[in-house]
Order: structure tokens, then sequence, then C-alpha cells
């Protein structure tokens, strides 16, 4: 790994990208990150997260946008190596997180423990305090429990602020912390947050955990079902029918025919027009191992910077897990850009894959010249919304994304104008066009309900119409469709 905290490209695993890293490479990436003071959210996903996954948008879009996703389950390392590479082992929250604390004590860096019953948080802290007496504690936090959209976010900010942590750990359960963490890693000055699960509890001893012989047979899983079945049976009755389906699926796609589909031919003259037209294209191979993924996505980072990038695929019959990490990888940094990747002319296999694997929402795909620039061109047109007053109504036309990262453009916009047609009292409904919406997230719908909430006060009555179907299953997933999207 290099020093600047970068980290390998990253094997995609159900459509979810784990990074091939142990337990020591963890710990050393984490606090070469805390040193780098850029702010970095870590996930610690097992099957249950995958499975959770492939219902619920946000949290897939979590995990492929968190900087770390860690193997925290052993049927994602042993199945890892039909997708590509292997896996080098378990990296598991609850071993991680006092791992974590004893590092944090040699090198002076404070910790915060967030989350648990009423006084866990607290008990937890001081219980590694007394194992590492250099430890530094920032603070701890067990807040009520309430649903994610309904938290005092703002108390929880404030205590964060004023405790200034190195390293957060976030005891929420799951997705719930992870939703959390990715409302506010943009904003906080949190160097590291890392969701955790039951480590607090198990620290405390509130749950107990399993016997390292049992962990080590690979039983955990057993050990805890035994423990709460009521609470667990149900749960690991749907991983395990959701490992058995998805591997089948996996399969049927790595055995069907490969028929190619008719699609335009790029030669260089059409590399160039696209050139012109501010978009970086180049053809995309087969990656050897993890030197070449990462030599392919630090050197597109380089040459596409500013530039949308296009990927020819036709000569690509299958992507592996890394392949598809690289993909990821790339599709990222182009985003976080404000710009798009464009697979060009995938194969039906690799259409499939991607499919299967739920990512076909998060690339976008072209098979002709003109499609590529129809893509191109209705980023350029939706990506950052717009609003329109007429007779009375205000019309909040959505971006393609309402996310803790492009909210704060839209919502600055849209504040305004309702302000400045409240004031001249000619404001009587408000109309949310959420027909380019592709995907919402928590801090979107928390804008939304908050809107609402004012329009109510005001007596301006507001709608949401045309919303599409992945982003309807992330207001259902929430419980906040009844509320949003009736009157």
């Amino acid at each position: 790994m290099k020093g600047d905290a970068a980290a390998p490209v990253p094997l995609v695993i159900y459509g979810v990208p784990f990074y091939n890293l142990s337990f020591d490479e963890t710990v050393e990436w984490i606090v070469a990150r805390v040193r780098s003071g850029r702010p970095a959210n870590i996930a610690t996903a097992n099957l249950d997260f995958v499975t959770k996954a492939w219902d619920d948008p946000e949290l897939q879009r979590i995990l492929i946008d968190a900087d770390l996703v860690l193997a925290d389950g052993f049927p994602i390392v042993r199945i890892s190596p039909f997708f590509g590479p292997r896996l080098k082992g378990r990296v598991a929250g609850s071993d991680l997180t006092p791992m974590l604390a004893a590092r944090a004590a040699q090198e002076g860096l404070s910790i915060y423990g967030l989350g648990g019953a009423q006084g866990v948080a607290e008990k937890a802290m001081a219980i590694l305090k007394k194992r590492h007496p250099d430890l530094k504690i920032a603070g701890a936090l067990s807040p009520d429990y309430s649903p994610l959209l309904e938290m005092d976010h703002r108390g929880i900010l404030q205590s964060l602020e004023q405790a200034k942590p190195d390293i957060l750990f976030v005891a929420l359960g799951a997705p719930k912390q992870d939703k959390f963490i990715s409302m506010h890693v943009r904003g906080w000055n949190v160097p590291v947050a890392m969701g955790v699960g039951a480590s607090l509890d198990f620290i405390t001893g509130e749950q107990r955990r399993a016997p390292l012989w049992i962990r080590r047979c690979q039983l955990e899983s057993l050990w805890r079902i035994c423990c709460s079945p009521r609470r667990l049976f149900v749960r690991y009755v749907a991983n395990l029918r959701f490992l058995l389906s998805a591997s089948r699926q996996m399969l049927q796609i790595h055995f069907m025919a490969d028929k190619p589909l008719p699609f335009q031919t790029l030669d260089e003259a059409d590399f160039a027009r696209l050139a012109k037209s501010g978009i970086t294209a180049e053809r995309f191979q087969g990656l050897e191992n993890e030197s070449a993924a990462e030599e392919l996505v630090e050197r597109l980072r380089s040459s596409s910077a500013g530039h949308n990038l296009l990927l020819d695929l036709h000569a690509v019959p299958w992507l592996n897990s890394l392949e598809l990490g690289a993909l990821l990888e790339i599709n990222k940094s182009c985003r976080a850009r404000g710009k798009r990747l464009v697979l060009y002319a995938p194969r039906p296999k690799v259409m499939r894959l991607l499919q299967t694997c739920r990512l076909t929402d998060y690339f976008n795909t072209a098979r002709r010249f003109d499609e590529v620039q129809s893509i191109i061109q209705n980023l350029v047109e939706h990506l950052d919304g717009g609003a329109i007053y007429e007779e009375g109504s205000l019309t909040l036309e959505l971006p393609m994304e309402l996310t803790a990262a492009t909210l704060p453009v839209f919502e600055k916009e849209a504040e305004f104008i309702h302000h400045e047609l409240q004031e001249q009292g000619i404001l009587k409904t408000i109309a949310v066009d959420a027909a380019q919406l592709d995907f919402i997230d928590s801090s979107g719908l928390g804008f939304l309900i908050a809107l609402k909430k004012v329009t109510q006060d005001e007596g301006v009555s507001m709608s949401i119409a045309n919303l599409n179907t992945k982003p309807r299953r992330t207001f259902e997933i929430a419980r906040v469709d009844k509320v949003l999207l009736h009157a």
C-alpha cells in the first residue's frame, strides 16, 4: 500500500467491494489515514450486509462509496476465489476495535464511542482506558434509540465537534450506523469513522463473544444463533437463502453462451471526436493482478481529469472481481469530479453480470456513438436539478442524485427561492418532480421531510411525483413513503 493511505483496488463480490487487507494492513491504513487528515468511512461487512444491499440501493451505494470495506465474515472469504483473487482473510470489526484502541494508545490518537444501550459506550471506553492507560478517550455517547431520520443529529455533531476524536467507533447497528456515517462524513472533522456493530457490547460483556477455539473453527455464527435464536435464526436463514440463490445466478451467468450483440465499432476517428466533446476514450483489457489494476486506476484518474470517460468493453468476455473493482474505483473517481464513466458495448454476459450485481444503475452503458453523447448531455442538463415558479406553484426538479454530496448546492438554491416566494406571499404549492431522480440517500430524504414540515406550518401544499422504482424503494425502507408520497 502507498504511504498516502490509498486503499488497494477492491474485489467486488455480489456487487459489494471488499478491500483485500489483513488485520495489520488495515490498522496501518487507518493510522496513515488519520495522519493524512482526510475523513474516511470504514465499513465491516458480512454476508448479512450483502444480503441487505441487494434490496437496499442506499446501503449498496454506501459500500461502493466507502473508503474501506472489510470482509467481516468467513462465507465472503471462502467464496471469493470463485469471483477472482482470494481475500486474505476475515477482518472482524469486533477484533479490529480493540486492536485499534491498542494502536491508538501507542500513536497518541484519541477515540470516541458512539452508540449502544444507555451507558455502554461510556463503559466500553473506560474498559479500553484501563487496558491501555496511555489511551486518549475523546468522549462517549449512547443516544436514546430512535429511527435514523429522527435522531438528534445536531446534538451528536456538536458533541463530536467539541471532542475532536481521531477515530470514531459507531455502534448503532447495521445498516443504521453506516447510513449515519455516510450522512456526515463529508462535513465533520473526524479523520476516521467506522461502524462496529456489537463490538462495544463485546468489550463490556453485554454480549458474550464465541470462545477463541470456536472462532478459529469458523463456527462463530453457530455460537451466536445458539445464544440468540429468536433474534438471529430468521436472519441467518435469509442469508443462507441469499447465498444459494445469488451463487446459482452467478453460475448461470458464467456458463451462459457468449453471443455478441450488434454495436457500433469505435475507430480512432471516433476516439478523436469523443475527445473534442470532452470524453476520454480507451479500450479496456483484462487485468492480470492487483498491481495492474492499481496502475490502470491511477493512470485513468490522471489522464481523464476534468473529462468524462468511456471504456470500450466489446472485447472483454467476462469481468472478475478485481476488474469489477477497478471499474468501480474509476467510476467513483469520475463521480467525485461531477463526471461519469460510460461502459461501451459490454457483452451479454458482462451486462447480465452487472444486472445481477445491482450495478447497472451505477454504470452508464451504451452501444452506439450517439448514445454516448446523449448520456453526457443528459448528465449536463439534469445533474444539479432546478426550480421553476409559475402562478403560485414552485416546481422543484430533483437532480439525478440527491445525496449528502449533492444536497448542499440544491438545498441552498431551493431554500433561497422558497424564502423569496414566501416573503412575497405568493407561494401556494410546491411540486417536487422526481422524474430525473435515479438515487437518493438518507440526507436527501431528510431534506424532503424537513421541507414537508415547513410547508405544512406555512399552509403550503407539497407533493412528490414521477418517482422511479429504485428511489421509491429507498423511501419504503426508510418508512417515509406514507409521509412523503401521500397527502
